[in-house]
């Protein structure tokens, strides 16, 4: 069985930040619902050039 570090992973809500994150170069790796409230989410790995984006973004 593969488990997953939740620690390593980015779920994210917000459409704006997630096109900024894809303008970056970056890629998601799905997109779903969230099964509680059907709000749409992209999961995101946490990688360094992830990290140095949203950093800027919250700039």
């Amino acid at each position: 069985m593969i488990r997953y570090e939740a620690k390593k992973y980015f779920y994210c809500y917000d459409a704006k930040m997630g096109k900024y994150l894809k303008k970056c170069g970056l890629d998601y790796i799905t997109m779903a619902k969230n099964r509680y409230d059907d709000s749409l989410f992209t999961l995101w790995e946490k990688t360094e050039e992830f990290e140095v984006a949203i950093s800027s973004y919250n700039q």
